[in-house]
């Protein structure tokens, strides 16, 4: 039985490293598969939803949808907010701080809403539920929300490396500022106990980042 649990941890564990990195390496599966492209981020991001969705259709690991009105009407309110975002940037076509290059309309559209969609059913959908039940105790919160926003972090390490080997000092640099995005992200699941809250607020960050850039 001992024996038993040590493996599902094994494999669990193995699964938190191989989910911090799926979205870059989808995304480098999905360029060297083809020419490189202005569509590959965001195939890759619908890719790794539509593998997610599946995988929620069978195990309806996490919720969906607030059940508070408070969320709820938050949650619509910055949708809206989000496709006005959405419509400056691609009028705008922001450069992107690792490429250097003019984001094209479906770069803009994955950095708003298809990829804060396919990292947050990673982060606080998939890798929630593992954490959770890696950590069953009075501590699994705490341990939850600070391991999914590390990882996180870890993450942004990845897309730097599709640019870049070695590391630059900005990538580092990044991968913290992506910590702290991570645990207010986190700190939102808590609170509106589902993901679309802070799917809606990571997709506003996004589009007020691109906003500066």
């Amino acid at each position: 039985m001992a024996r038993k649990k040590s493996l599902i941890s094994l494999g669990l564990i193995t699964g938190l490293a191989a989910l911090t990195f799926i979205t870059s390496a989808t995304q480098w599966l999905v360029r060297n598969l083809g020419s490189s492209s202005q569509y590959d981020s965001l195939l890759s991001s619908i890719l790794i939803i539509l593998c997610i969705f599946f995988w929620y259709k069978e195990t309806r690991s996490f919720p969906w949808f607030p059940a508070s009105s408070f969320w709820k009407i938050s949650c619509y309110l910055m949708g809206i907010i989000v496709f006005i975002l959405l419509i400056i940037n691609i009028l705008n076509q922001p450069v992107s701080k690792i490429t250097g290059q003019a984001r094209s309309l479906f770069e803009v559209m994955d950095v708003i809403v298809f990829g804060p969609i396919a990292e947050e059913l990673v982060f606080r959908g998939v890798m929630w539920s593992i954490f959770k039940r890696l950590a069953q105790n009075s501590h699994g919160r705490v341990v939850t929300l600070i391991g999914t926003s590390l990882l996180f972090g870890v993450e942004h390490l990845g897309y730097w490396a599709l640019s870049y080997w070695p590391l630059p000092p900005a990538a580092m640099m990044h991968a913290l500022l992506m910590v702290g995005a991570g645990a207010f992200f986190a700190a939102l699941r808590l609170a509106s106990r589902s993901l679309l809250a802070p799917i809606a607020v990571h997709m506003l960050a996004n589009g007020a980042i691109l906003l500066t850039q």
